[in-house]
């Protein structure tokens, strides 16, 4: 699911009009930082971008969902690595080829990937992914963009809690018969982030 972005222009105002003198001194240090300030609004740079990482946001994401788990009086999932990287290569694959789905455009469902890589669940399998964004709005006046970051907290809440919405995505997190997960996150170059959580049983 990809949360809707509200994209708005503003039409600049010429009315009015202001002088300003400046030392001639100071006119070259100021061209030097207006020239950066430009470069970074034309190229789609703005300030307050957290820093968010993959590690931080999948360790957010296991720790919500076990916290929903431990709402209801069930145990908390028990992290395996070797899962997170299955479910972070399929993030990554998503990201990359630009696809959101459970299937890869090579036929590969879950059970395939894990199989591909030596991965085995005795009993039953399941897979939640969701897609994201990194900002929640972008704001567009001439060539200048300007983005309303979400923070980690924001991304993880919002992935959970659109999970915890979906029946079937409910169904697996509260799920009895899984005992492990293992989380995957990946960060598109426009911004997307797509996740990916396997459960093992």
């Amino acid at each position: 699911m990809l949360r809707p972005l509200k994209r708005v222009r503003f039409a600049g105002d010429d009315s009015g009009k202001t002088s300003l003198r400046i030392p001639r001194a100071r006119r070259d240090h100021l061209r030097l930082i207006l020239s950066v300030l430009l470069f970074c609004a034309v190229t789609g740079f703005s300030g307050g971008q957290p820093r968010i990482t993959i590690s931080a946001l999948q360790q957010k994401i296991a720790g919500l969902v076990n916290a929903e788990r431990q709402a209801r009086h069930l145990n908390p999932f028990v992290s395996d690595e070797n899962l997170s990287r299955i479910a972070r290569a399929h993030s990554e694959d998503m990201a990359r080829r630009g696809f959101f789905d459970h299937v890869n455009p090579d036929g590969e469902a879950p059970r395939d990937r894990m199989r591909r890589a030596g991965y085995h669940c005795p009993k039953t399998s399941g897979e939640n992914i969701f897609q994201n964004n990194l900002y929640s709005r972008v704001t567009i006046s001439g060539n200048r963009k300007t983005y309303e970051w979400n923070s980690l907290q924001q991304i993880a809440g919002s992935t959970v809690s659109g999970w915890m919405q979906s029946s079937g995505h409910r169904q697996n997190i509260l799920h009895t018969a899984y005992r492990k997960t293992g989380v995957g996150a990946a960060i598109a170059a426009d911004g997307q982030v797509y996740f990916t959580q396997l459960f093992c049983g």
